[in-house]
């Protein structure tokens, strides 16, 4: 059986773990089944060494053609991988706060964030004095801080 395993991978670990893997199937075999003659048992041991092989030849090339390591590159190790739905959920949160503000309050606050607009650029788009609108923009993140406590 070594040396089946061997010829196949040339490599004394890999084919102690293939012996190893089919001695214990045989063992477990022989508890459960009618022990067959030696002839027989040989023969059985070499056709499960040989078709071991290919299965734990078949296993290696599958982890080389995938590596873990080039699947998550786009994955941070610091990073929850729940992050994701995390991020959506509170954006979900974030918007149904902001509905709840009055129309005003949300029209800065939209325009502030989403259209990322300066206070003068707010300003000047709606004709509120840049004061109003620094003044207005606090009060909503208050409010809207106040929604999201709750």
């Amino acid at each position: 059986m070594m040396r089946v395993a061997m010829d196949f991978f040339h490599q004394t670990e890999e084919a102690e773990d293939v012996v190893q893997e089919v001695l214990m199937r045989l063992w477990i075999r022989e508890k459960t089944k009618k022990a067959p003659c030696d002839e027989e048992l040989t023969a059985l041991a070499i056709k499960a060494t040989k078709n071991q092989c290919v299965s734990t030849w078949r296993k290696q090339k599958l982890r080389q053609a995938i590596p873990i390591d080039d699947s998550l590159t786009h994955i941070r190790s610091d990073e929850r991988a729940d992050k994701p739905l995390m991020t959506m959920e509170q954006a979900q949160t974030i918007d149904r706060a902001i509905r709840q503000l009055p129309r005003s309050e949300q029209r800065l606050i939209l325009l502030k964030q989403t259209a990322d607009l300066s206070s003068d650029e707010i300003a000047t788009l709606t004709g509120i004095p840049i004061r109003a609108v620094r003044t207005m923009l606090s009060s909503a993140r208050r409010n809207l801080l106040k929604l999201l406590k709750q």
